[in-house]
């Protein structure tokens, strides 16, 4: 093949006896491929069964097969156990399949025993020429290029209906290329197989109709999870157990994957309710006369009383009815709204000369409303029932530095100076404006960059009026001023737009710190680690469920070592890090990032990824070794040994990011190479001093192993 991809396009069926498909596969550049074989394919066809008396239009399998006592979608396919019939190659790319399964024939395409669902209800798999058809072609060989084709079609002529929930563009917005069963990248096929006909025998039965399975899959957050996972029955399918994954947005954002305005019946989910779909999430309530016995979790009477279909699901579920979906569903939204009214404001600072105490002025104010500034000393969201906050804090580079340190702050691991600016802060001179005093000095000896930050979260009374016990997450803020010369800002690297697209909005420590990485950096930069919540005695390190008495928290090594996760969980990392935080020790190794890890544009800004520009040699252009110990000799969480960061044992700028996902022997070994020249336990006198990474030789921009092409990014 001349191209890199495969495109299938499926030009015409016929079902008059077993359907017959010509389709057309070519390449990337549009030209034929003539090289497909029956090992390479798998074909499929289903029919679309319209709703009715409240129950949602729904996929039914033609080609089925029983499975220990239930019964699966299935597919054509030449391969041992399945049936293929008759693939021959036009030339030029083209080709004509003849299914081996005569749909038309209930003597030829008997149902499976025991032809139900995971309920009990017959299945129908009765050809019905008047309804929309769909046939697919999956390219199967892993070897080769996935591709998928589709066709909708009425074989007795009239236009083709459509059932489109979720777009697959949709799901790769987190998930890059959605994949699964190795090969299927589709959700138009995946339909086909995932679909109320299909099931995995129990007790309990547990149904693969893919709305079902999908929000299951799904519902775990840092928030939430399953009822009947929090009940002690995990989520499996099979062999499978899915309890573990974390959707990285609030599970009832449901316009996150369901979207109207781009699918033909993305709103169904707010339009068409049913047990299944609202089940599968609330899976503690039984709709019945009394619980599943299967189903131990099942506690919750539906409010509404017995229901045994979804004909009057929508009379209290529906558009504006009393238990309206979308309103049950709409906090994430109600509260993203609320929080948009607050914007954080860094107006001045003054002094920002060595050996002065910086006085900050800011305001907040209300962009929705002209930006009208709030009282933070009188108005409810700052001051009703304690839930809110308000923070203030400063902190610096050196001159020629282009990574914040805090060196001098007198805070330990690198941390730097915060301030409460609910109880900190007086009027300012100007109206709706405040400032606030620094109670510690910029260092004498200081030079560089100063960085303001604001962060917290004003409260709210989204979730019930009157009581502003919401913590909105308003966006943090920053600005830099000059300590000596001018002001030179951090270096950019990742879009917070880029990681929203998963997490919709990034907001962590407690809502305090919110979508902004230039905020983070000023905390999670390469003097700090967690040590400071690591279990100790007498003021020394310990060592925590890890094994290590602290773990870096520098934001370009934890952030990889995070989503890296650990490969036997699924990851990448052969460890993955644990880092100990407000709550305690956080496990990252079962992180599973959704897309493709390798490609680092998902986050980056441009090419920040590369080891080009400010980046080589790093050392030169101001970056910093990553801290892994503070204090060698006493391990000490107090005091000047925590506090001052000459003596903190680093790996090498270059080798820290590297090895934030490459963490292996072999991997460091290749490192530290004498030519390669990283180091994993230098001081950064010593690392500017005595180390030169040589790592652009071979990762460098153009050259043979260059950090984009090892990494496959388009």
């Amino acid at each position: 093949m001349t191209g890199n991809a495969l495109n299938i396009n499926i030009t015409s069926v016929t079902t008059s006896s077993p359907p017959v498909v010509n389709f057309k596969v070519t390449d990337s550049t549009g030209a034929g491929v003539s090289s497909i074989t029956p090992t390479d394919l798998r074909f499929n066809i289903a029919k679309l069964e319209p709703g009715s008396n409240g129950e949602p239009a729904s996929w039914q399998n033609y080609l089925n097969r029983a499975v220990n006592g239930a019964v699966e979608g299935t597919q054509e396919r030449s391969a041992t156990g399945f049936a293929f019939g008759t693939l021959v190659n036009l030339g030029g790319g083209n080709y004509t399949y003849t299914f081996a399964t005569d749909i038309t024939s209930a003597a030829a395409n008997p149902c499976p025993a025991p032809c139900t669902n995971a309920d009990g209800k017959t299945l129908n798999i009765s050809y019905q020429p008047g309804l929309t058809h769909r046939v697919t072609i999956q390219q199967g060989n892993s070897a080769k290029p996935k591709a998928t084709g589709v066709l909708d079609f009425v074989p007795a002529g009239a236009a083709a209906g459509a059932r489109d929930i979720v777009l697959t563009a949709t799901c790769n917005q987190c998930h890059g290329e959605l994949t699964a069963h190795g090969t299927r990248v589709d959700t138009k096929l995946c339909v086909t197989c995932h679909n109320p006909g299909s099931w995995v025998a129990g007790p309990p039965n547990t149904s693969v109709d893919f709305k079902v399975m999908i929000h299951r899959i799904h519902y775990n957050n840092a928030g939430a999870a399953l009822p009947s996972v929090l009940a002690g029955t995990p989520y499996t399918i099979g062999s499978k157990d899915f309890s573990a994954v974390v959707f990285m947005q609030d599970v009832r954002n449901c316009t996150g994957c369901h979207d109207g305005a781009l699918s033909a019946q993305g709103d169904n989910w707010k339009n068409r309710p049913s047990r299944e779909a609202c089940g599968s999430c609330h899976d503690n309530v039984y709709f019945g006369t009394a619980p599943d016995p299967a189903r131990p979790y099942q506690t919750v009477a539906h409010t509404g009383g017995v229901v045994t279909d979804n004909s009057t699901c929508a009379l209290c579920h529906g558009p504006g009815r009393v238990a309206d979906v979308t309103v049950a569903h709409n906090l994430p939204a109600r509260l993203k709204a609320a929080a948009a009214k607050f914007k954080f404001n860094i107006i001045t600072a003054a002094p920002t000369t060595p050996g002065g105490f910086p006085v900050v002025t800011f305001s907040v104010t209300d962009p929705t409303n002209g930006d009208r500034p709030y009282d933070i000393m009188t108005d409810a969201p700052f001051t009703a029932g304690g839930a809110s906050t308000l923070n203030v804090r400063l902190g610096w580079t050196q001159s020629g530095i282009r990574d914040i340190g805090n060196d001098g702050s007198g805070q330990a691991f690198g941390q730097p100076i915060g301030m409460n600016a609910l109880t900190a802060a007086v009027p300012g001179a100007t109206a709706g404006t405040y400032t606030i005093t620094s109670a510690v000095a910029i260092p004498v000896t200081q030079t560089g960059t100063l960085r303001v930050t604001m962060d917290g979260h004003p409260a709210g009374d989204v979730t019930t009026p009157g009581t502003f016990t919401d913590r909105l997450a308003v966006k943090s803020v920053f600005k830099d001023f000059a300590i000596t010369g001018t002001a030179v800002a951090r270096r950019s690297v990742v879009d917070i737009a880029k990681c929203n697209v998963c997490h919709g909005v990034l907001s962590l420590h407690g809502n305090n710190r919110t979508d902004e990485p230039g905020a983070c950096v000023v905390c999670h930069n390469p003097n700090a680690t967690d040590a400071s919540r690591r279990p100790s005695s007498a003021g020394v390190l310990t060592g925590g469920v890890d094994g290590k008495l602290e773990e870096a928290i520098d934001f370009r090594t934890m952030i990889h070592g995070i989503h890296a996760g650990q490969a036997s969980n699924g990851g990448f990392r052969e460890k993955g890090i644990t880092i100990y935080g407000f709550s305690g020790a956080n496990d990252y190794s079962a992180v599973v990032f959704p897309g493709k890890l390798n490609n680092c544009t998902v986050c980056h800004i441009g090419t920040s990824y590369q080891l080009t520009g400010i980046w080589a040699p790093p050392t030169a252009n101001g970056i910093l070794g990553t801290t892994t110990t503070t204090d060698p000799a006493a391990n000490t969480t107090t005091g000047p040994a925590a506090s001052d960061a000459a003596d903190d044992l680093r790996i090498s700028p270059t080798a820290a990011v590297c090895s934030s996902c490459h963490d292996g022997a072999l991997a460091k070994a290749h490192m530290q190479d004498p030519f390669n020249g990283a180091n994993f336990s230098a001081t950064q006198a010593t690392i500017n001093a005595t180390v030169t990474e040589n790592c652009t030789f071979c990762h460098g921009d153009g050259k043979v192993l260059n950090v984009k092409s090892v990494h496959g990014i388009p």
